[in-house]
């Protein structure tokens, strides 16, 4: 959770083919790099030493792929094969690095057993037009070309002064080559290396296929706000216009096909999230009897538990069932269709689970957010947190907004001036390490923020209006009570927040 342990835990080979034509920032920087890792207490691995032979299992597996892949290929009047390579790989768990852009058939993509668990760090030029000023759609625009023509995960661009971190976090960081180098690699670098970007994948989930009804009573206030919120939002401009997978440039149809299968076969994508939890049923709260379990969490039956200490006090209580709705991925969050973008997911007993509308089915358009395990962190503290409240105090205002109303969640990759801010608004998480979109570790964060901040205002009577999850260079997960009030008070106080790294400065 912290990025010298992070460091401790983190493997890295780098890729020993480097272009004749790569620069000397690159290689210096690249040698720098390599230095400081190792300073830093990371294992690097030489290059020979991370190959294994693929077992004959995944080898069947990859030669019915790479089979499958031609045949539909030729059938599309497409005659490019798709060849691959059987030989060594880098085992699992080991992150490669790559100095300069490589050959086609000669990338780290090409080398690595696994999309998923093989990190890949590219470290290239910086693009001409970007400077220090460059606002966040022009670092935006000159990054995703050079993801989807090197299918990596981070992408290191380094000038002559700086260096900046690419990732699917959509933050960009500027550092001084001759600043502080060791902290900077460690905290900008390191964490999303050991927490790369790994998006839900279906099998996460326990799939319900039309399963709710969008025209239902029950969700029509929440499916309201979802599209009512949707034109407010698109005057803030914090919500770019998503990007489909078919416009990247790629190097052939293999590697199209690779860069699909490291977003988990998405078609688009888009950034930030809109979310309605919808309203939620208080636990019941009982003084802990002895338990011979150590462990902070225990099922009785099928049902979930958690133990607690609050006001010197041990407790019990069922986990909250909580369900949200919310965008697809890769929906224009702005033009949201309620029969078709808007899925119903919920955390029951530990399980996640994901609903279509009725008349729709799961399909390569109907993926989980990337942001789904924050989502629902955020969500099951909320109910965990308004149950603690409820019980302290019967007549707690702050709990029964909770249960009554539910709580909107929304995502955007910028920051919130502190000094514009209200009293009633709270903030956390801005010291976190910066780790990858989708990654666990933020789902922890997010239900660690709100466990401390929920304990405070309970304790102290605070006013409670909303609350910032702050993500270091990724953005910001607002609580508020509804999308539309949201998206009208940001209207009303204009550059309260902007997309970028701008205010986030404003915190340290």
């Amino acid at each position: 959770m912290s990025e010298k342990d992070m460091a401790k835990k983190l493997k890295v080979t780098f890729f020993s083919k480097i272009e004749e034509d790569t620069s000397e920032n690159v290689r210096a920087f690249s040698k720098k790099l390599k230095k400081t890792l190792a300073e830093l207490g990371v294992e690097i691995i030489p290059y020979e030493q991370t190959l294994e032979p693929i077992r004959l299992k995944r080898r069947i597996k990859m030669i019915l792929m790479m089979l499958g892949m031609n045949i539909k290929n030729m059938l599309k009047g497409k005659f490019e094969f798709f060849a691959f390579d059987f030989g060594k790989k880098v085992k699992k768990g080991i992150a490669i690095i790559q100095t300069g852009e490589g050959e086609t058939g000669d990338l780290p993509v090409d080398h690595v057993l696994s999309l998923r668990e093989n990190p890949m760090i590219l470290i290239t030029d910086q693009p001409d037009e970007i400077t220090e000023k460059s606002a966040f759609k022009e670092h935006l625009e000159a990054s995703l070309p050079i993801f989807s023509w090197n299918i990596t995960n981070l992408i290191v661009s380094v000038s002559k002064t700086h260096w900046t971190v690419y990732s699917f976090n959509m933050s960009y960081p500027m550092h001084r080559i001759d600043g502080d180098f060791n902290k900077d690699i460690l905290h900008a670098l390191v964490p999303k290396i050991y927490a790369p970007v790994i998006p839900p994948r279906i099998s996460d989930f326990e799939i319900h296929n039309s399963a709710f009804d969008t025209d239902d009573e029950q969700y029509k206030p929440y499916i309201k706000d979802l599209i009512e919120s949707g034109p407010i939002l698109e005057q803030t401009k914090l919500y770019p216009e998503p990007k489909k997978i078919s416009e990247f440039k790629f190097r052939s149809a293999f590697y199209r096909w690779l860069g699909s299968l490291l977003l988990d076969k998405r078609s688009g994508m888009s950034y930030g999230f809109i979310a309605r939890q919808l309203p939620m049923k208080f636990s019941e709260i009982r003084e802990a009897g002895k338990q011979n379990n150590k462990k902070d969490y225990f099922f009785k039956g099928k049902d979930l538990y958690i133990k607690f200490d609050f006001n010197n006090n041990k407790y019990e209580m069922k986990v909250p069932d909580v369900w949200v709705l919310t965008s697809r991925s890769g929906s224009d969050k702005t033009k949201l269709n309620p029969k078709t973008d808007i899925v119903r997911m919920g955390l029951v007993n530990g399980k996640m689970i994901m609903e279509t509308p009725k008349g729709v089915s799961v399909g390569p358009d109907y993926k989980p957010s990337f942001d789904t395990k924050v989502i629902l962190a955020h969500s099951v503290a909320n109910a965990i947190f308004a149950s603690i409240a409820k019980h302290i105090n019967p007549d707690s205002e702050f709990a029964d907004k909770f249960a009554s109303n539910g709580r909107a969640l929304a995502h955007w990759h910028g920051y919130f001036d502190p000094k514009k801010l209200p009293k009633s608004w709270h903030y956390y998480g801005e010291n976190n390490p910066p780790v990858s979109c989708s990654a666990p570790q933020g789902a922890v964060y997010a239900f660690k923020g709100k466990e401390e901040l929920f304990t405070c205002i309970i304790q102290r009577h605070l006013p409670y209006e909303a609350d910032i999850h702050m993500e270091p260079q990724h953005g910001s997960n607002v609580s508020f009570s509804s999308l539309k009030n949201l998206g009208n008070f940001l209207i009303k106080n204009k550059n309260t927040t902007k997309l970028g790294n701008e205010y986030l400065a404003l915190y340290s």
